[in-house]
């Protein structure tokens, strides 16, 4: 079931308990989709730093399986190398912490009235959460695209309003809901 399709149920499902608020149950499901969202992109981040992990562990087993022969130089540059890889994926490894750390800052609690860090927006051309740069993930059968507010789509979305719309390479983007 499409996200769209959910919200107009809830809404013909609530319409006539007048004790209830319509946008203070949208608020709740969006919120709890958004918190969907949000786990979704803490297990990415998890997933590639086990990968990471993965690397290390194989590069380190390899050169201590590595022993030396008589062509020494030839052992020297696989150490050199296992080495080089040992020290690119640590740095993978760290800029995935940040990134985590990122995700562990936002507030998941409220609904935004502006678009900035922790937004889930629709747009006439999809979802997108404002997070950290993961690309496109899967949620709920629903496309949702992971940016970073420093992307140039988030950087010329900051601060905008349900409604508003904006020039981004050549398109018309208009923000539908802000979740």
């Amino acid at each position: 079931m499409s996200y769209k399709i959910a919200r107009k149920a809830v809404f013909y499902l609530f319409v006539s308990f007048s004790s209830f608020h319509l946008s203070n149950v949208i608020s709740l499901i969006s919120l709890s989709f958004k918190q969907k969202i949000h786990a979704e992109c803490i297990a990415a981040l998890r997933v590639k730093t086990l990968r990471q992990q993965k690397i290390i562990q194989d590069a380190q087993q390899a050169a201590a399986d590595d022993t030396k022969s008589s062509a020494g130089d030839k052992f020297e540059t696989s150490r050199e190398m296992m080495k080089q890889e040992i020290q690119k994926a640590q740095q993978q490894m760290a800029i995935y912490e940040k990134m985590e750390e990122v995700l562990m800052q936002i507030s998941l609690k409220e609904v935004q009235d502006q678009v900035g860090l922790g937004s889930l927006i629709q747009t006439d051309e999809g979802l997108y959460y404002f997070s950290v740069s993961l690309g496109q993930l899967q949620v709920e059968g629903q496309k949702v695209f992971i940016l970073s507010m420093a992307s140039p789509f988030g950087k010329n979305l900051y601060g905008k309003t349900k409604g508003e719309g904006m020039d981004f390479r050549g398109r018309k983007i208009l923000i539908e809901e802000i979740l």
